[in-house]
């Protein structure tokens, strides 16, 4: 090359995660198919489901920056804390008035409004009156219709507010008709949960029946005409499309205790408007934070598979990350000094690592996803100033980092579910690989049990496997084995043969979880490269899955 390239001091190909990553996002998005399952709006496809860094938010802000209408819904815009705080609702709710009903028809509420405001541009109070006005001249005769525009008038006094305005003026007026209901001391309502504890069975029985009267009468059938209105008379242009993009469910925008029901409902509320063809709700949600509402909402009858048809999960191959990487080289160096086309081959070593290429090398240690892709690419990056090309000495070294900085992400990604995630890795250090159970000793199980439990975090399933293996006779050495290895398979730290004629299972690449019957005393255990380095692990004795 006339212009050679050479790394420069604070090179990198971007951010690892997009929020902060605009310039080589709006440059080097790469697409693998699932924009335009997005984009397409009878497509029932809505719940983008992902692991961390697996691309989820990227996509959405494709989303917004392809649709010529398009807005996104930041849940703490959304004032859902006014609802779990509400003293009123965690009265009736302690009471035992289920409030499921209630947070469909919240988000129910909330989309429509915003669909209304997106499509008819509802700014002031002046365009809301035309709105209405122009609809209501529309559907003077027809009954079920004008209806629809009643329950608008009545639930939506003010259009061009904020989300969080209405929010809370749909839940206030839910308040009100609660509070009138029931004929306890408005005393005892005022203290919320602990009111209601210290009513009497009786009390409690006359609230609860009260209460339930009144959610499932708050308007469901006007509310559903309203949603027919949407799809018949509105939302009709199949040219003309409208999206609503809801991220960042996985922060802290409301207590864990109402957290898992509100997403619960946004997930039944997400059935309703598929039936609208020129509007789509979207919707990402991460693969564990999925795995984790289900749990914690079950109820009787439930049946997963009629959420199935919402379902779009991300999943990219070697090929596609390859792609990805390439493209942020490539823009990488252009900005910096050259036009020539620079890939990700011009820029690694060409000497093979254990076998493997160099970017094989990159690739096998990485769940797959982009995030972790650019963080190591990143990596080696940040060692390479000077350089044209980076060496085999470079990758080694960023390994070690790289492998250090993912385990502290898998800590961060599971803290939630599994806070002694970290503490039940201590028996995989400098262990030899692929292990069966039967190679741990008992002597092994009791430190590793040991140390869980001497840890400060003790409502985790970890902890209480720990304690009922090392307190009590009731779990065997290969039951405690076989159910811990079952939660480190789903974080991604283990990957599972279950028997001979079966191939290597991982959870971003198979099932997303496995049983702990499957795992047996034989069954091969091997650690995902990823953790090699942080973890002082080195196969020895390569087997055909490798």
């Amino acid at each position: 090359m006339a212009n050679p390239i050479i790394f420069r001091r604070n090179s990198d190909i971007g951010a690892p995660d997009a929020e902060t990553d605009d310039l080589f996002l709006s440059h080097c998005f790469t697409d693998t198919g699932d924009l335009a399952t997005l984009l397409d709006c009878r497509n029932p496809k809505c719940l983008i489901l992902g692991r961390t860094g697996s691309g989820k938010t990227a996509l959405l802000k494709q989303v917004i920056k392809t649709g010529a209408h398009a807005v996104e819904l930041s849940p703490e815009a959304l004032a859902l804390n006014y609802v779990t705080n509400s003293p009123t609702l965690r009265f009736f709710e302690e009471a035992g008035v289920q409030l499921d009903i209630f947070f469909t028809l919240l988000w129910r509420h909330i989309i429509t409004v915003e669909l209304l405001k997106l499509r008819y541009r509802i700014t002031n109070s002046d365009g809301q009156t035309n709105f209405l006005t122009s609809l209501g001249g529309l559907f003077s005769r027809d009954a079920s219709k004008k209806k629809a525009l009643e329950y608008l008038t009545n639930w939506g006094s003010q259009f061009w507010t904020e989300t969080e305005y209405r929010t809370k003026e749909f839940t206030r007026k839910l308040e009100t008709e609660l509070s009138a209901s029931a004929k306890a001391k408005a005393s005892f309502m005022s203290l919320g949960a602990e009111g209601a504890r210290k009513l009497t069975e009786e009390e409690k029985i006359e609230v609860r029946d009260a209460g339930m009267r009144v959610v499932n009468e708050v308007q469901v059938k006007d509310l559903h005409q309203v949603i027919v209105l949407l799809s018949e008379d509105i939302f009709t242009d199949l040219n003309d499309r409208y999206y609503i993009v809801i991220d960042r469910l996985d922060e802290d925008w409301v207590d864990d205790r109402i957290r898992f029901k509100l997403i619960k409902a946004l997930m039944e509320a997400l059935r309703t408007f598929r039936h609208i063809h020129s509007a789509k709700i979207i919707v990402a949600l991460r693969t564990d934070l999925h795995y984790r509402v289900l749990k914690e909402t079950l109820h009787p009858g439930f049946q997963q598979e009629k959420y199935s048809a919402l379902y779009l999960q991300l999943r990219w191959t070697r090929q596609q990350l390859q792609v990805l990487l390439d493209l942020r080289v490539n823009f990488m160096f252009r900005r910096q000094y050259t036009n020539s086309n620079v890939t990700l081959v011009d820029i690694m070593p060409t000497a093979r690592i254990e076998g493997r290429s160099a970017i094989d090398h990159l690739l096998d240690r990485t769940f797959f996803r982009p995030r972790e892709a650019i963080l190591y690419l990143n990596n080696c990056i940040a060692r390479s100033e000077g350089a044209d090309r980076i060496s085999i000495t470079t990758i080694r070294q960023a390994d070690v980092v790289y492998s250090q900085q993912r385990l502290i992400s898998l800590t961060d990604e599971w803290r939630r579910e599994y806070p002694n995630l970290r503490n039940s890795m201590a028996f995989l250090t400098r262990r030899d690989i692929p292990f069966t159970i039967d190679s741990i000793s008992k002597e092994d199980c009791q430190k590793l049990a040991l140390a869980i439990l001497e840890s400060s975090h003790g409502s985790d399933p970890i902890y209480t496997l720990a304690e009922e293996y090392y307190l009590s006779s009731d779990l065997s050495e290969q039951q405690f084995l076989s159910s811990l290895l079952s939660i480190l398979y789903q974080a991604g730290v283990v990957g599972i043969k279950p028997d001979p004629q079966l191939g290597r299972q991982w959870s971003y690449i198979d099932e997303p979880t496995i049983s702990k019957e499957q795992i047996r005393e034989r069954s091969k255990i091997d650690v995902h490269k990823t953790f090699w380095a942080a973890l002082g692990i080195s196969r020895s004795n390569k087997d055909n899955d490798d």
